[in-house]
């Protein structure tokens, strides 16, 4: 099939969603998320945006890496330098990938053995998942450091309405790739539970682009396993302890930058790898609830090992570990005066973090750790005839670099009742980033460490609206601003990270959602960002920021048992580090060319309990690069059977 037919294929099919007859899946409205206020709320309660991404839209759509989950998501840019299980960052509202928070269950998964301290979102499937929440806009007076650009909770699958209710997945595509998934999940008096395992290989494709003369297309190819499970039992009505365990092995190949016989050139290697990239998540808990009162207790580990090879030599042995107690208390009031449905949660934190770099090359070993602490509260409540406030105040002490203040204040005004289907919102705060141990403490060969680094600080603003002039339709926009200062960036002068970068971000988010009756949806979302180094007039775009971002989506049930869905992406050229068609470097700030990606998945029930699907990503083949000299993944098709009892 043609590229241009692949095209026509993919818009013909969004075209035929539009002009279906039968009505549409509406909106769901009072949707619950957790994220933005760490208790139960309604979304259109909120002074922020939150995408949802729940297991029904990740099984309509096929989607099996949480990477290509979040790609589709609004405000959302990301950057895969290949197939699953390579390097992949995940960017929010323009500000950079180590400003973007990763929580499991809102377990704090940020890595730090990262040189920046990033989240690399592309070694988790979404098998062991439920859904997952995306909170764009600072969120570090909530959840402490790295969220400036928000937040991302992975949120498990656990419990369910019977004593045992199996399910599973089997799958097979191109590049030789298979996926397996088998879990249960249940509620026995007063015990739930759930398990999952999840199992997927490749052989990958070559990141080295087709273009490029040193490309031989040698595959990259990857594993990636995860176990996780949960239990919670309730040991009275007022009592109740909790757990809960994920571990995620995977491995992958990569390729060189220094290639060639002068070692400059992005190449093929056959000799790379990431031998083993483990990450282990656990904790433990407990909940004590008294009429509004609740309190918790928990502590845990996040731990994780990762080894590179080349030709079976390790490059690179690092081990991280970060532990944690956290005591939390809710205070809930349906009515308090004159406020209705307030919540106010409040605790403390405790963590010790550590790095052990233990490299026989290119690195000088590093054994780091710090102890921080951390008091927070998060209040939220409605005052008036459908307005809502939201305030949260967090204080952070690190042994290392002192203490960080944050705070955000925000409300939202919903006119439905003045029979005015409009809801207006705004929310103003600050947020930070702290120097990571390897930035202060790191050294090699190029770089010295700096102990005396200052946290990165920003303060972001918002104003947005939503209005459902009619039932089947609704639509909104979100203007946002941000400026990031002490912004840590490296000195080839003095060998050195150092405190003297500054970021100016704004730009604004545009939805329309569309229900053509209760069985067929559309929805187009539209994305400009003006990501710049200084707020300076004319300063240079940040890296890998696209100005521009199209995405539309429709979703049609043609019949009681068939299911299509299909979406139709763009992203415009951004600045980025080029490499020419011989893999030699060219510009630290050139122009990366835009592209478009298509999906199209069915889904046919063969009885209430089992279907039969196939997905298909990038349908017109479409050549790109993002990031630059890394290939994208060409079409590929999958088919599967999945079944839930």
């Amino acid at each position: 099939m043609s590229r241009i037919s692949a095209r026509l294929l993919a818009g013909a099919c969004i075209a035929a969603l539009a002009a279906y007859a039968t009505p549409a899946l509406a909106a769901e409205a009072g949707e619950i998320v957790v994220t933005a206020t760490r208790t139960p709320t309604e979304v259109e309660r909120l002074p922020a945006r939150v995408e949802v991404i729940d297991r029904e839209e990740i099984e309509s759509k096929g989607l099996l890496t949480l990477a290509d989950a979040l790609r589709q998501a609004p405000g959302v840019t990301v950057a895969s330098t290949g197939q699953p299980g390579a390097q992949t960052s995940v960017f929010l509202r323009g500000a950079n990938s180590k400003h973007t928070l990763a929580l499991f269950d809102g377990i704090r998964l940020n890595d730090p053995t990262a040189p920046n301290g990033q989240y690399d979102f592309g070694q988790d499937t979404l098998g062991d998942l439920e859904r997952v929440e995306v909170l764009r806009g600072a969120a570090s007076s909530i959840y402490g450091s790295d969220a400036i650009g928000g937040v991302v909770n992975l949120v498990p699958r656990r419990g369910a309405d019977k004593a045992f209710a199996p399910f599973f997945d089997v799958s097979a595509g191109a590049f030789e790739s298979y996926r397996g998934l088998l879990g249960a999940a249940g509620t026995i008096d007063a015990l739930s539970y759930g398990a999952t395992v999840d199992a997927f290989t490749t052989d990958g494709f070559d990141q080295v682009p087709e273009r490029f003369a040193t490309h031989t297309g040698d595959k990259d190819g990857s594993d990636i396993r995860t176990f996780t499970g949960t239990a919670a039992y309730a040991v009275t009505e007022a009592l109740s302890l909790d757990a809960l365990v994920r571990h995620r092995s995977s491995r992958a190949d990569f390729d060189t930058f220094s290639g060639g016989p002068f070692f400059s050139l992005r190449a093929d290697d056959p000799d790379l790898e990431i031998d083993s990239d483990d990450y282990t998540v656990w904790r433990v808990g407990g909940s004590l609830k008294a009429g509004g009162f609740t309190t918790r207790l928990s502590g845990g580990q996040v731990s994780n090992k990762r080894e590179e090879h080349d030709g079976g030599v390790t490059t690179t042995r690092v081990e991280g570990e970060r532990n944690f107690v956290d005591l939390t208390s809710t205070i809930a009031r349906h009515r308090l005066g004159f406020l209705k449905d307030a919540a106010l949660t409040f605790g403390a934190q405790y963590s010790s973090e550590s790095t052990d770099n233990s490299s026989t090359l290119f690195t000088n070993a590093l054994s780091a750790e710090e102890d921080s602490h951390a008091v927070f509260a998060v209040g939220h409540s409605r005052i008036g005839a459908g307005t809502d406030m939201a305030l949260s105040l967090r204080w952070d002490d690190n042994e290392n670099f002192g203490s960080q203040t944050t705070y955000t204040v925000g409300a939202s005004q919903d006119f439905s009742s003045f029979n005015a289907p409009v809801r207006l919102y705004a929310s103003w705060g600050v947020s930070y980033k702290a120097p990571t141990l390897s930035e202060r403490f790191g050294t090699n060969f190029f770089n010295i460490g700096n102990p005396n680094l200052a946290p990165e600080e920003g303060t972001s603003a918002e104003i947005g609206f939503d209005y459902a002039p009619l039932a089947a339709l609704s639509l909104g926009a979100t203007y946002f601003d941000t400026e990031i200062d002490n912004l840590i960036e490296y000195n080839f002068g003095s060998l050195q990270n150092i405190n003297i970068g500054r970021a100016k971000i704004d730009g604004f988010e545009a939805y329309v959602r569309h229900a053509i009756g209760d069985r067929a949806s559309l929805r187009l979302d539209y994305t400009f960002t003006d990501a710049r180094a200084t707020s300076s007039p004319g300063a240079p775009r940040l890296a890998r920021r696209a100005p521009h971002a199209w995405s539309l989506a429709g979703d049609v049930r043609i019949t009681e048992n068939l299911r299509l869905n299909a979406g139709w992406t763009w992203t415009s050229s951004r600045v980025d580090v080029i490499y020419d068609n011989t893999g030699d470097f060219v510009s630290g700030a050139g122009r990366n060319p835009g592209h478009d990606f298509g999906a199209l998945a069915l889904t046919y029930a063969v009885t209430d309990a089992i279907s039969v699907y196939a997905a298909a990503r990038n349908v017109s083949d479409t050549a790109y690069e993002d990031p630059n000299a890394f290939a994208g993944a060409p079409r590929s098709v999958t088919v599967g059977i999945r079944g839930t009892f």
